[in-house]
């Protein structure tokens, strides 16, 4: 058996660990200049690759290396072109979910290059299968535990899984609202997992809110009502927590924020992250995109940082 074979019998390990060292390791093959690509490789030596296996490594190649050029290589100006027109087509589509994760999806895609929102879409879609076998086996073990779908899935992805909040000392680091990167490093800010409580529930049927609190990003279950802080550790906030946040930010609070609005406050942490880091042009392309979704709505407190 070949290193190629015995890799490719890896790639759809279930194991994390596993499936980023080998993930690593077939980039470094195709990146070879020892030997031709890795389709190539494949064919040459004969190899019958499953359609699973297809479709995992041609998100694999997709994906950007940590020392990748892609980006590069088609030119700052490119991307950014390439940015703006995925953002137009993003608001031409009616289902909510669906605007929330290609918004999201076009972002990963212009800081990480091509391939980087596949992968987040990959990802969610692992948790999502995930989810099942973990919530089949603590129905199984616990009466209480199947009664709200809600926190059995903010259980599995912030403690089982462990999914959590980014430092403060990390809080303007423009990954932090990158939907690929929170996925695969576990950490980010309380709209980016907000944000993935929202898919993953989708995927596996349920109606997951984003409640736009001022300064930190909330979800909430549409049908139990209940509201979740996903930047500390999924925890259910209590009737007089929830209480006095009505009083606060009453609107907020009591309407779901829609997908374009979420997009617009990842839009404008970005902009204040970018500016705080000293990236003046990316910060103003994040402002031009505010603009372009052309909605009065959006443009409240655009210079803050709302986590």
């Amino acid at each position: 058996m070949t290193e190629l074979t015995a890799l490719l019998k890896l790639c759809d390990d279930p194991s994390p660990i596993v499936a980023r060292k080998v993930a690593h390791r077939l980039r470094e093959l195709d990146a070879s200049e020892e030997s031709s690509d890795l389709w190539s490789e494949i064919e040459a030596q004969n190899i019958v690759v499953s359609a699973s296996q297809r479709a995992i490594l041609e998100t694999i190649l997709a994906a950007p290396r940590s020392d990748s050029t892609k980006n590069e290589d088609i030119g700052e100006s490119g991307r950014n072109d390439k940015l703006r027109a995925a953002w137009l087509e993003v608001f031409q589509q009616d289902d909510e979910a669906r605007v929330l994760e290609s918004a999201l999806c076009a972002l990963c895609d212009w800081q990480n290059g091509a391939g980087s929102g596949a992968r987040g879409r990959l990802l969610l879609d692992e948790l999502a299968l995930e989810f099942g076998d973990f919530d089949l086996a603590n129905s199984s073990s616990d009466a209480n535990f199947q009664l709200d779908e809600a926190a059995a899935l903010a259980k599995f992805l912030f403690e089982f899984k462990s999914l959590r909040g980014a430092p403060a000392e990390d809080y303007y680091n423009p990954l932090q609202s990158n939907l690929t990167v929170t996925l695969e490093n576990g950490r980010g800010l309380p709209i980016t997992l907000a944000c993935i409580f929202i898919l993953v529930g989708r995927r596996v049927g349920l109606s997951i809110e984003g409640c736009s609190f001022p300064g930190h990003f909330l979800a909430r279950d549409a049908q139990s009502g209940r509201v979740f802080d996903a930047f500390n550790g999924g925890r259910t906030l209590s009737p007089h927590e929830i209480s006095a946040l009505q009083k606060a930010a009453p609107d907020e609070m009591s309407e779901a924020a829609s997908a374009r609005e979420i997009a617009a406050r990842v839009l404008r942490n970005l902009s204040v992250a970018y500016y705080q880091n000293g990236e003046t042009e990316k910060s103003v392309l994040m402002l031009s995109l505010l603009q372009s979704m052309d909605d009065d709505s959006l443009s409240d407190h655009s210079t803050r940082f709302q986590r």
